[in-house]
Parts: structure tokens; sequence; C-alpha cells
């Protein structure tokens, strides 16, 4: 069977439509009145010559247009559903790397038109399994939040209600706090309830959650991210032990402080699974800046990340270092702003200091 070849959206395609969606508010009829009002202020002609597609009792849920994709006239499927009005940009076959550079190509072409997003993040993980994982940006109005988020076959441009999507997240993060969220201007969102491992175990999921599609994330993003990580040793003594670092690949530094236990300190850290910051240790990426750590541990790259055993090597070495349960960890401050950008992580489930 012939596969049909990857379709993406050019730059002002994307432009286009870009603009047009800032004039979509969600909740059109599911009549067919209503799906033609939608496809025109979409900027898009509708196709009668296809079915349109339709939920399980016959109310229609979308529209089948004909849009411009790469400079070419195609049927292209416009859906709204309880998320409000999915547009798709692309339609490609790819692994999580094809994946993350095409979020990144859409966003740059969308921030070009509608500037720098007031939120961006990832999700509570609803779509757990996908190695690209679930970043999104959001451009806030006070009625409807234009949104860029990751599909299963590319990249769909969102506009759905402000107050019920935020309402959702805020109630998603507290049933499971997961992901991190970004903000260029505004609060409202980065005051998401906080959440503490109840042990070390659990921060250990966690963690590994988190990592788990970290690089592909901040790649899609174009962010990079950096977290340091304190552990009480001793009474009075709480060091910085871990630098994380995500861009286009995770990286973790280990430390390995004077004051530390004998088993985590010196040689001992090569044991654990730690081996020197050298410069091998970076030819597969660029090293991080003002990364000094002297122990290295390689993530991996989108859709080959180590998440599992980058987490478990941090709880070991802290273990090992003296910290005795999730209440000696701790989140350094300097993570929550990073340039002109304020960050949260409920993913993390850990206390900021």
């Amino acid at each position: 069977m012939r596969q049909e070849r990857d379709l993406r959206m050019n730059e002002p395609e994307l432009a286009r439509l870009a603009l047009f969606m800032e004039g979509v508010v969600p909740g059109y009829e599911r009549t067919e009145t209503g799906m033609r009002q939608l496809a025109a202020e979409l900027g898009f002609a509708p196709d009668s010559t296809v079915p349109w597609p339709r939920r399980a009792d016959g109310m229609l849920q979308g529209v089948v247009c004909t849009a411009l994709v790469d400079g070419e006239a195609r049927p292209w499927t416009v859906h709204q559903d309880h998320r409000g009005v999915v547009v798709p940009l692309s339609r490609i076959t790819a692994d999580a790397p094809g994946h993350a550079a095409e979020y990144c190509r859409t966003a740059v072409a969308l921030q070009r038109v509608l500037g720098s997003p007031d939120y961006f993040g990832t999700y509570a993980n609803d779509d757990a399994g996908r190695s690209w994982g679930t970043p999104h940006m959001r451009w806030r109005e006070k009625y409807a939040t234009v949104e860029l988020r990751a599909g299963a076959s590319g990249p769909e441009l969102v506009s759905d209600f402000t107050d019920l999507w935020e309402e959702d997240y805020r109630e998603a993060m507290q049933r499971n706090p997961t992901g991190f969220i970004g903000a260029n201007g505004g609060d409202a969102l980065l005051h998401v309830p906080a959440a503490t491992a109840r042990d070390l175990g659990e921060f250990t999921e966690s963690l590994a959650a988190l990592l788990s599609c970290l690089p592909a994330e901040t790649t899609a993003l174009g962010v990079t991210l950096g977290l340091g990580l304190f552990g009480r040793v001793r009474q009075g003594f709480s060091p910085l032990l871990f630098d994380i670092r995500s861009g286009g690949h995770l990286h973790v530094g280990y430390f390995a402080p004077d004051g530390v236990a004998a088993a985590a300190s010196g040689e001992a850290a090569a044991q654990l699974g730690w081996r020197p910051t050298r410069p091998a240790a970076f030819r597969d990426s660029a090293r991080p800046a003002h990364f000094d750590a002297p122990w290295h541990f390689d993530g991996g790259a989108p859709g080959a990340t180590r998440a599992r055993e980058a987490a478990d090597l941090i709880v070991r070495t802290a273990v090992a270092a003296g910290v005795e349960s999730v209440e000696d960890l701790a989140l350094g401050g300097e993570a929550e702003q990073q340039g002109h950008h304020y960050f949260r992580y409920p993913g993390l489930r850990l206390k900021t200091v």
C-alpha cells in the first residue's frame, strides 16, 4: 500500500491561519450551517464532496475543507471537540526528533505573527506514551485562547475557552502533578497546587516521569531548563548536589561536594554510576553553559532518553551522600526564573528553596 507523503503548512500558510484563529471563538453549532461558518472564519472552503466527521449519535464534530497546504489545495479536516476548535498544521509520520523539530518549526512561524506565548510547558500527560511528549504554547485572551499543541500526527492549532481550560489544568495538577509550566507574562497559571512526594520512592517515579520526554519537549518549545537540586546531608549542611539540564539533550551533573558521606565522594561516585565530566562526554551534543559539575551522566536525546536510569542514579547518590528522606531534597529557586521566563515544576514534587 502506498504511504501518503508528509504534509506541512509552509510559513505563509501558518501566518495566514494564525491571523484567522485569533478571531475564532469555540462553540460553533454542530450543524452543517455551523460547520460552514467555522470553515469560513478560518479562511477555508468547505468540501461537500466527502463525508464530514460525526459522533456515534450522528452529530457533526468537524468539517472537511479545502485548504492550501504546502502551496497546493488539499482536503483538510477541522475538528470541534470538547477542547475547542482543532486545526492540524502538519500530517507527518515521524519519530520523537522529527515531531520535536516539526513542532519547533511551526512554533517559530506562529510567534512571528502572534508574538511570544503567554504560557508554555507540558500537560498532565493525558497522552502518555508519545515519545515526543506533550509540549504546548498558549496565547491567552479574555474569552478564548489560541494554543499550539503536539498531536498524534503533528502539531495542531487550537482555539478553546480560556477559563474552562485553565480550570481543567489546575484540577489536573491537583489530581496528578506532572510536567512543568513557563510564563512570559502574567502569573495566573503559575499558582498551581504545590505537591511534595511522600517518600523517596514516589520522588523517583515523579522525576523519571518528568524526564521521560523532556529533551523532546524542550527541543519543541525552544527552551533550555536548568534545575539545581540541593540535599541536606547532615544537620545544617545542604549543599548543591545535582545539576539537571535539558535542551536538545538531557545532561545530569553531580558535584560530590566536600562534606558528603564517603559512599558518595571521590571515586565512590564512579561506583554509583557517574563518569568524569570530560569533553568526550559531549561529543553528541553541545556542553551546557556553565556546566561545571565534576561528574556527569548522559541522559540521552529525544526518543532515546534514559530517564529511569537518571532518576534512579540521582536518588541512589543522594541517599549515599547522606540524604535520609524526600524532605531533605529541594529545588533551587534559580530554576523558577531563567532569563525572562518564569517556571514552576509540579511534576518534580519537591519544595523550592
